[in-house]
């Protein structure tokens, strides 16, 4: 199959074409110009609404997508982002220019980002209890937790692993993800549900909200065409 729309990209900001070649629009249906796939399209258009002035804030990005990676990098005065290489020291600046950093034990100082952005990392968190807390500490009063993560509509959210002893055993069959630093990809740690903003709470003391993309006009003409396309937003009072 072959969809071909024509409309204007929330990533790159131009006029484009959006193709698919595959029926799994999640991971394939990109900007032409960009390469931007629909739930960066989705992130980047809630930064614009939630954050207008969000160019000239401090923004962190854990595991960041090519395409948001080089659009905010291109456009922000105080962009940076991390992965975690669990075999160097947290903290150590990459050759790529990453900062090394496990979300569940980061090295920032306390109030330090505006905007803090993950996607599709939550559900790959050991300890996402921990990470929630850790994402809290370092953004500033009034900052914002921007992500996505998978989101099951009829389902609880729940654990697919167990820590015993300092391993990981798995409860649920292993699944696997892609990862862009890992050829192996990268184990699915937890499902989450509609319920994650009452974890992210009792985590964090953040409050939630899910914003959804319901078929429109305005979603069709911005490549806003997937599953499990929903946005959190996370608020620091």
């Amino acid at each position: 199959m072959i969809k071909l729309t024509l409309g204007s990209c929330p990533c790159c900001k131009r006029r484009t074409i959006f193709v698919a070649t595959n029926y799994w629009f999640r991971d394939y249906y990109r900007c032409l110009w960009c390469w931007s796939i629909p739930r960066q399209r989705a992130l980047m258009n809630v930064l614009k609404e939630k954050r207008p002035e969000y160019r000239k804030l401090k923004i962190h990005e854990c595991s960041p997508g090519r395409a948001t990676r080089r659009q905010l990098t291109k456009e922000c005065e105080d962009y940076t982002f991390s992965f975690f290489y669990d075999s160097n020291s947290l903290g150590k600046v990459m050759e790529n220019g990453a900062s090394n950093q496990n979300l569940e034990d980061m090295t920032f100082e306390d109030n330090t980002f505006d905007i803090f952005i993950t996607q599709d990392v939550m559900e790959h968190i050991n300890n996402p209890q921990k990470a929630f807390s850790e994402i809290a500490r370092v953004l500033k009063p009034g900052g914002l937790h921007i992500f996505t993560t998978p989101l099951y509509h009829f389902q609880k959210s729940r654990p697919r692993i167990e820590i015993q002893e300092g391993e990981i055993i798995n409860v649920l069959p292993a699944i696997y993800h892609g990862d862009p630093i890992n050829a192996d990809g990268c184990l699915v740690t937890y499902d989450w549900g509609y319920d994650i903003a009452e974890f992210i709470e009792q985590a964090s003391g953040m409050k939630s909200e899910i914003i959804e993309f319901p078929k429109s006009k305005f979603t069709y003409r911005h490549g806003l065409d997937a599953d499990f396309l929903e946005v959190i937003v996370s608020y620091k009072e």
